[in-house]
């Protein structure tokens, strides 16, 4: 598996399934309408009717029984609004303050989903209690589990509020932002072997047939292995053109097969490829780290002017960053289980990926002395730790920081400061070689 990339797509389209509001809400509220007539069931045949009479929990008149169970589904159907209202509210300050992009995974965040869902269950359960509930029937066990879910939904409401308190602090959302892109990173690297400069001799000198978008839109899963399988079974070699994450424009090429027939069904490596309105964050790493970006360019902007949430933004991209420089990119060429090549893979290079984050963050910062003093304080912690191929990478960022640095800075104390830090950078860069 390569970098940006699913091995098993239909993993990745199961994911967004059950992202949002929609898909885990609902089914945790249907288990409470589920759970309604097995309550009624043990009511009805009085399985527990000796434990309650132990418990002297031996009558509850029909009135009762109608006021607790009203209350309940009243009461969560208020709390439903108010904890749609307070998400609602949670998405506008992070869209405005943080980055627009964050609501794609504030939306998939389960404590949510499950308060939505419990909150829902416990309704559906008491409205339907309520409905059978009539004269000298026995509903002990379907108003006592009606009391714990309301007592349940009660303490995770309280849970639910500490998270939403914690989700609307920039520097904890950058901190869970770079935990998922490191994880993403380490789950891409951890098995696969390092590219090789010989990688690209193994493509077979076969017949090409280009492979058309049939539409317009971002690339959210490439699924390798139906790949791998489509190749194999016309004993040929497939070259992917697109990586997750790419804006495709209908009719440009986005992958060729290579086969002894000349002009091959192209149809079946459609369908590996699957294309969205908007970029999804699985499987594309860029999604992450250009999130990480816009939250430091945001907090870089003269409206804003917050150069510390700067800082956390660049901080954790040096620590992501990290694992790749060390690690380096993984190889394009991909094997079936005969060790034939099958597919070649378009990835981003550690190059691109570096300049994709390093040249926006370094050409907003070039007038602020502490976001850019800090910038190269990262690159050199980097240098530190990377493979000695990737270090003329951190240089050339140097450089250009340097380069601009001498161009809009005119303070002999704000120059000097700048010079010292490159000085300490590339020292630290010689001692990690």
């Amino acid at each position: 598996m390569a970098l940006a990339y699913q091995n098993d797509a239909k993993e990745q389209a199961l994911y967004r399934l059950i992202k949002g509001f929609l898909f885990i809400p609902v089914c945790i509220a249907l288990l409470g309408a589920v759970l309604a007539p097995i309550t009624l069931f043990v009511d009805d045949y009085e399985l527990l009717a000796k434990v309650f009479d132990s418990l002297r929990y031996n009558t509850l008149s029909v009135e009762g029984a109608r006021s607790v169970l009203s209350t309940i589904a009243g009461a969560m159907m208020s709390v439903i609004s108010l904890v749609y209202s307070l998400t609602l509210v949670v998405f506008t300050l992070a869209a405005g303050n943080i980055a627009p992009r964050l609501l794609e995974t504030f939306a998939s965040n389960r404590t949510t989903q499950i308060t939505i869902g419990l909150l829902g269950a416990t309704f559906l359960y008491a409205l339907l209690v309520l409905f059978v509930v009539e004269d000298g029937k026995e509903v002990r066990f379907s108003v006592g589990v009606s009391i714990f879910l309301a007592a349940a939904s009660f303490f995770w409401l309280v849970y639910f509020v500490n998270d939403v308190a914690g989700r609307i602090r920039v520097d904890a959302e950058i901190g869970r932002i770079q935990t998922s892109l490191r994880q993403s990173i380490d789950a891409l690297l951890a098995h696969e072997p390092p590219e090789k400069p010989s990688d690209r001799q193994e493509i077979p000198d076969l017949p090409v047939t280009k492979v058309l978008g049939k539409r317009s839109g971002y690339v959210t899963a490439i699924d390798i292995d139906y790949l791998i399988e489509t190749a194999k079974h016309c004993d040929g070699f497939i070259e992917v053109l697109v990586t997750p994450g790419a804006f495709v424009i209908e009719g440009m090429p986005i992958a060729e097969v290579r086969c002894q027939d000349d002009g091959c069904d192209t149809d079946p490596v459609l369908l590996a490829f699957q294309f969205a309105n908007a970029r999804a964050p699985e499987g594309d790493i860029r999604f992450s780290v250009h999130l990480l970006v816009e939250i430091g360019l945001r907090a870089l902007s003269p409206g804003i002017n917050d150069s510390y949430t700067a800082i956390s933004a660049i901080d954790h991209l040096s620590a992501s960053f990290a694992r790749i420089l060390q690690r380096g990119a993984p190889s394009s060429l991909l094997c079936d289980e005969d060790g034939a090549p099958r597919v070649w893979l378009d990835l981003i290079s550690v190059k691109d990926i570096l300049h994709t984050a390093m040249a926006p963050l370094r050409q907003c910062a070039r007038s602020n002395v502490l976001v850019l003093d800090h910038l190269i304080s990262a690159l050199g912690k980097m240098a530190i730790v990377c493979r000695p191929e990737h270090k003329a990478l951190i240089k050339n960022q140097l450089y250009d920081i340097a380069r601009d640095a001498n161009l809009e800075m005119s303070s002999p104390a704000d120059r000097s400061q700048i010079a010292t830090s490159l000085w300490r950078a590339q020292l630290l860069s010689q001692s990690g070689s």
